[in-house]
């Protein structure tokens, strides 16, 4: 298929105009995510089943145009969309996942792009470059094969698995599937928040939650700020080990911390744990309580574990994808962790909602 290299203004805009609104918008990216807190934006192959087009950011300048072409009401076609959502404008919205939906289709859970593609028409492609540099210019025609074939594939994919879907009965179910990836990806980490996620958090005392809370918290600021990985900001061990001692001295916290760490946030970190540890008593975080650390955690896993089975032997398939641990767990915690006053601001836990109540059944 013939493809067209996108690197001005001038030729975005043709590209947008050639591209056919009367068809799913299929495409893929091509990013970095090394040091950086955000992905750094390196390709964007788009299709609608005729010309190819490869979008290069780093030469077009202002590429509005294109995101306002991407929250329109054409499909987006792509396949585990999950990090493409990090660099693409949101909503992205109708979506059309290619691997949830040949999940649903019980084509196997979790399939690659390559495998897909394999299992549909019998071709292999070539993925020795997905490990490459996609931010240096120029793109090798190794580089550029590949991107195209990221897309190649997707017009006939969407309309096979679109078709097979509408056949099953399940068109509703990727549609909700794909909305619940894009209203996750929307909402973001919660600054408030972000100590719970910090490693072994809940052997910490309220609080040594309430420094980490401030630690944590201010992290993820500074990472968002200066687009860093979080651990490049300062390392999470760190975190929790100052939050741990509760220091009182600069030269406690220093021996805490990396050498460049104390350097370039010395200041901010006591400002920080003297704030932490002047938080009133009332207001510290209640103790971090581990699930499997409550009474009968254990046997409600259990129980849901089965019905999970069951729902996986009626439909076909894969437990992992009706009933993760993760998705589990929420359920556990929306009805034995949460107060009633919480349950009524909460989200309503994704396996008593949508297709997996209809197959799953009561929980309680």
């Amino acid at each position: 298929m013939h493809y067209q290299m996108i690197a001005s203004q001038a030729d975005l805009n043709a590209c947008l105009n050639a591209l056919d609104p009367s068809q799913p918008l299929c495409l893929d990216t091509e990013f970095m995510r090394v040091r950086t807190y955000n992905p750094q934006l390196a390709l964007v192959q788009l299709t609608t089943g005729q010309d190819i087009y490869l979008i290069d950011p780093l030469a077009v300048a202002d590429l509005e145009p294109l995101w306002q072409r991407l929250v329109g009401a054409e499909t987006k076609v792509l396949h585990a969309c999950g990090e493409d959502l990090d660099v693409l404008p949101s909503p992205l919205l109708p979506l059309f996942d290619t691997q949830v939906a040949a999940t649903l289709c019980n084509k196997g859970m979790s399939l690659g792009y390559a495998a897909l593609v394999e299992q549909e028409f019998g071709v292999t492609l070539d993925k020795g470059q997905s490990r490459t540099d996609w931010l240096k210019r120029p793109l090798t025609e190794a580089q550029l094969a590949y991107c195209v074939n990221d897309v190649l594939y997707l017009p006939e994919l969407h309309q096979r698995l679109d078709a097979a879907l509408v056949a099953m009965g399940r068109r509703a179910w990727l549609t909700e599937e794909c909305e619940r990836q894009v209203s996750g990806r929307a909402r973001g980490a919660n600054p408030e928040l972000a100590y719970i996620d910090i490693k072994n958090a809940w052997q910490l005392g309220p609080q040594s939650l309430a420094v980490l809370r401030e630690l944590a918290a201010w992290r993820l600021g500074e990472a968002k700020r200066r687009d860093l990985a979080l651990n490049f900001v300062i390392r999470e061990e760190n975190l929790w080990a100052i939050a741990k001692r509760l220091p009182e001295r600069a030269h406690e916290i220093k021996s805490l911390v990396a050498p460049q760490e104390w350097r370039h946030h010395g200041q901010a970190l006591q400002r920080l744990v003297e704030q932490g540890m002047n938080v009133p008593s009332s207001d510290w975080p209640a103790p971090i309580v581990r699930l499997i650390d409550l009474p009968d955690y254990k046997e409600q896993f259990a129980a849901i574990k089965d019905k999970v089975a069951l729902a996986a032997e009626k439909t076909g398939l894969p437990e992992a994808f009706i009933g993760s641990k993760k998705l589990i767990n929420d359920w556990y915690s929306y009805h034995y962790r949460l107060s009633e006053q919480e349950r009524e601001s909460a989200s309503i836990p994704v396996l008593q909602s949508g297709w997996r109540q209809e197959v799953l059944g009561s929980l309680k």
